[in-house]
Formats: structure tokens, sequence, C-alpha cells
């Protein structure tokens, strides 16, 4: 069943990479991609890098906001990836981006001080970082699944490594975690059967909506975040 639902979940993912329902399988999917959609409008300049950028989920949200693209992930997650390249040891000169963006990457770095230095470096003066991490998930990506950031630990590293740090909040709550483990599930096992697959999947769709909108009127402390979104300048 496990093998099942890795598997369904899997392929929604790669079937619905660069498009909004991509983000709207489940309620944190709903909050990423509306907090992304903001931040790229703001902050996104120049020549951007999608550093982790797996099947290019991001492409689409990004290429409106930049005057060129440029995507690194350590394998060949996407027909269209541009490089191959640990973010520890990334392959580009100092200086060589005005805006980064690093999407639920950093849980898999086995050495983030090494990856966030990396990203200093290849960053412009004055550039953006625009980063999003873990607080509260479950285990994914095994065995790549490190760490689990607090906005206190994400600070320091990211001003450890030389960051400014414009704006690091909370995104999302328990609310929205339950209904993400709900959605995997139900996604995944029923993902690809006609009609059935269909159905269970607008209704996470339509859930995940509620489920954010919720969480971000509600659950205004966020003692149990779901993720920390930060945006910060060299």
């Amino acid at each position: 069943m496990l093998k099942r639902i890795q598997t369904g979940w899997a392929r929604s993912s790669e079937d619905f990479s660069g498009t909004d329902a991509f983000w709207q399988r489940s309620a944190p999917g709903w909050l990423r991609l509306a907090l992304l959609k903001r931040l790229l409008k703001e902050y996104g300049k120049g020549k951007l890098l999608d550093a982790g950028a797996g099947t290019l989920s991001c492409r689409y949200l990004a290429k409106p906001h930049c005057e060129e693209y440029v995507s690194v992930d350590f394998k060949r997650t996407h027909p269209d990836l541009d490089y191959v390249a640990d973010i520890q040891e990334l392959p580009f000169s100092d200086g060589t981006f005005d805006t980064i963006l690093c999407v639920e990457v950093l849980e898999h770095v086995p050495h983030p001080q090494r990856a966030m230095a990396e990203l200093f470096r290849v960053l412009k003066p004055g550039g953006n970082l625009l980063m999003t991490v873990p607080h509260y998930m479950y285990a994914h990506n095994e065995p790549h699944d490190y760490f689990r950031y607090t906005q206190y630990g994400l600070r320091l590293l990211l001003e450890e490594s030389g960051f400014d740090v414009i704006m690091l909040k909370p995104s999302g709550g328990f609310l929205s975690f339950l209904h993400h483990m709900a959605a995997t599930v139900l996604v995944g096992v029923s993902y690809g059967i006609p009609v059935v697959g269909p159905v269970v999947l607008a209704v996470c769709r339509g859930t995940g909506w509620l489920i954010a909108s919720f969480d971000e009127k509600f659950d205004r402390k966020k003692l149990l975040a779901l993720n920390y979104v930060a945006v910060a300048r060299k």
C-alpha cells in the first residue's frame, strides 16, 4: 500500500508539474503557491537560479518575473533541467544571479552551511534569496531527508552565511499538515483510476483551499508551523 501511495503521488507530481494543480493537491501547496506568486512578483528580477529545481514545478511561476531562468538539481529530475550539480558545490562563477529560488530543498542537503555559502557566493550583491523550508513534516525522499528548521535556526543559518534577512514568516499549521497527509494517501491510492481519481483530486483541491484559508485566518500564532519562508539579501 505504501508503495502504491508513493508511486501515485509521484506520478501526479510529474503530470501536474508546471501548473497550479501541482500545488493545489493539498492545503500546504495552496499556501506555498500564494506565497511564491507574491514573493516572485515583489523580489524576483534579472537572472534567476532555481536551486533544487526538481521537476521544474516553479519554472512557470518564475519566468514572468526574471530575464533568464536557470535550473539545477543533483540528478536529472526533468528533461529540461539546465544543470546537474550539488548545491553544496555549484558550477557557477561568483555573483552570477540576481535572484535565487530555493523551495523545500535545504532539508535534503547533508551540509546546509556549505549550501548556504554557495548560494551566497553565486548571488550578486543586492540580489535576493527566496527560500522555504519545512518545520513540521513527515519524512520524505528517503534516505535524503536530514533536517527540519525552526524560524530561529533558519535565521541563524542565513545571517551566519552573510545574508540580511528581509522577511521570515511561518506558513501553514496543524490542520494543513493533516490535510496534506490525507491528500497524499487519497491521491496516491486513487491516481490513475478512471472517474475515482479525478473526483478524489477535485475533493482534495477544494478542501485544501478551505483548510489553507482557515489556517491563515485563525491559526495566526503558528505554533505548529508547517513551513517557514524567508527573503534574504546579499
